[in-house]
């Protein structure tokens, strides 16, 4: 099953690729794989964005370093944060969870466009595939059909988390693609049986971590432990400071 779908990550990858891509990176296990396969097949540069000292900022630029890929960490400021907030809301105006997952991608796309790219690479639709978010445990013990669940929020992707990423790219005239939303991967690994799946709950992903190891994706990466985007660039807890942003019900 592994080498199967070690290739089929492969191919989604490099059938995504031009002459030069820029990556939105974090070090995490989902854009290091991306990361990884893309450097075989154009030049690629990696984005990280958050705040000084967050965890994503320190694993990209390691991890980064094992790769032997170039790296621009795009540091943000608390004003910076808000006022991208506000644009990003603009653009997107759903709820604050989904906004703010969107910050630091408005500035990786800002600062690839002004570094002359106009693809980048981002990791959706890993979640859905391989049983990444804590809820969907919280949806099993519950005795729900989580299988029906992942597969309907992976069907409906272009409708929330891809839209919302590729209006805020569009707006600089980057196109996003998702190597990891791919029909012919997502058929083979939604054949994989769910006990399979969710094996790992520790770490989650199993199945797509066993697929990087032997793509050789960097073991710090294989073994790094899931955290959103949000959380890991440190914008999260700047932003939930601010009672008063646009999409907040809380």
């Amino acid at each position: 099953m592994i080498p199967e779908l070690s290739s089929l990550l492969r191919d989604s990858v490099l059938n995504t690729l031009e002459d030069r891509v820029a990556v939105s990176f974090s070090g995490g296990l989902d854009s290091t794989l991306l990361a990884k396969i893309a450097n075989e097949g154009a030049e690629v540069e990696l984005f990280t964005a958050g705040i000084e000292g967050a965890p994503d900022i320190a694993y990209a630029e390691k991890i980064a370093g094992e790769l032997g890929l170039p790296i621009v960490r795009c540091i943000m400021e608390k004003e910076e944060i808000i006022e991208t907030y506000h644009k990003c809301y603009k653009i997107t105006p759903e709820d604050f969870l989904k906004v703010e997952l969107l910050v630091p991608i408005h500035r990786i796309a800002n600062e690839a466009k002004k570094r002359g790219h106009q693809t980048l690479l981002v990791g959706a639709g890993a979640e859905e595939l391989f049983i990444g978010y804590e809820r969907y445990y919280t949806y099993m013990k519950e005795g729900k059909d989580l299988d029906a669940i992942v597969r309907e929020e992976f069907r409906t992707l272009n409708q929330r988390e891809i839209n919302w990423i590729s209006r805020i790219c569009r707006n600089f005239d980057i196109e996003a693609r998702y190597p990891f939303h791919n029909k012919k991967l997502a058929d083979f690994v939604f054949k994989v049986p769910l006990e399979i799946r969710v094996e790992e709950y520790e770490l989650k992903k199993g199945v797509l971590r066993e697929a990087a190891s032997f793509l050789g994706v960097p073991e710090t990466a294989v073994k790094r432990k899931k955290k959103a985007l949000q959380y890991g660039s440190g914008i999260h807890n700047i932003l939930l400071k601010e009672r008063n942003l646009p999409g907040m019900s809380f």
